[in-house]
């Protein structure tokens, strides 16, 4: 695999307003230093305190039982697409809304033990998300097999754990810092302007104020028919709003899908509370996931490409 590609670095988005207290509590997978978590300071401004969980589930678990007071979740890459569990995690918890999100830029190091070299690697420990995201170096590197971990900074602890210099972790920088490792490489993701986009989820749903550029997500299955799908966006795209997102899983029942969907607007439009009607009036299945605050989009780079 080879690629033209001449990465440029792309300015960082600015929080959208989240709730600020210092006894707020919010459920992210993984542990300290994981990009997860990282999607929890940035969101909250570092005022509210993160909560380690080991699976998407038990966020969303802890958020849906009020264990904590919001929970947070991964929902698409830039490089890899959707994150399926959390679409199928979003449909089967219906006590949850979604109330906000952010993205956050995905650098990732090559992390080793001190005296540990690229060419004495065997295997590389990071989530299944972001090795994915390393497709590229992998193939350059392919005496390097990749392996699982349930999570960026956890693969860097289980490198120290091994103290084996083949063992290394595609994780954060931040992550060479608190566990004593040596960065052996820095980017190794695919693009260094790869980003994840991160879905808060709570019990109360938010109303964006009226003009505050926002989105809408929905779920909905629809008659297995033709033009069923375009019964549902056509509305949208008469009224003029962008659907930014749209895809489907499987609801578990032979040959029958759900849509996941999120569509731009502003807030308090009533045409968009008549076109979620719409949607509504032509599925056989909809739920209203949330209406929330879009997190602020990066500039877009339009230099060409070398």
């Amino acid at each position: 695999m080879s690629g033209s590609f001449v990465p440029v670095l792309l300015p960082e988005p600015q929080p959208a307003p989240m709730p600020v207290a210092t006894d707020l509590r919010v459920a992210f997978q993984g542990e300290a230093g994981s990009f997860s978590e990282q999607a929890v300071v940035q969101l909250w401004r570092g005022t509210a305190q993160p909560v380690s969980m080991r699976t998407f589930d038990d966020v969303m678990d802890a958020a849906e039982s009020g264990d904590v007071d919001y929970g947070i979740v991964p929902i698409e890459s830039t490089l890899v697409g959707g994150v399926d569990v959390a679409y199928d995690l979003l449909a089967m918890h219906e006590g949850l809304a979604v109330v906000a999100e952010t993205i956050v830029p995905i650098h990732l190091s090559l992390l080793g033990l001190p005296g540990a070299s690229i060419a004495g690697l065997k295997s590389l420990l990071s989530h299944p998300i972001m090795l994915a995201q390393c497709a590229y170096f992998l193939d350059a590197h392919r005496h390097i097999n990749p392996e699982p971990a349930w999570d960026t900074a956890g693969a860097a602890r289980t490198v120290v754990e091994r103290g084996d210099p083949a063992v290394a972790a595609a994780a954060a920088p931040l992550a060479a810092e608190r566990f004593g490792l040596e960065v052996l490489k820095e980017h190794i993701e695919d693009r260094l302007d790869t980003m994840m986009r991160f879905l808060a989820v709570a019990t109360d749903p938010e109303s964006p104020a009226a003009g505050v550029p926002s989105r809408t997500a929905v779920l909905f299955a629809v008659p297995d028919n033709a033009g069923a799908l375009l019964s549902v966006v056509a509305p949208l795209a008469a009224a003029g709003f962008n659907v930014s997102h749209l895809t489907s899983r499987p609801t578990r029942e032979p040959w029958r899908y759900q849509f996941f969907m999120e569509f731009d607007h502003v807030g308090r439009d009533a045409r968009a509370a008549e076109a979620i009607g719409e949607i509504r009036r032509v599925s056989t299945v909809s739920r209203l996931l949330g209406t929330f605050a879009r997190w602020p989009a990066p500039i877009r780079d339009t230099s060409p490409l070398a």
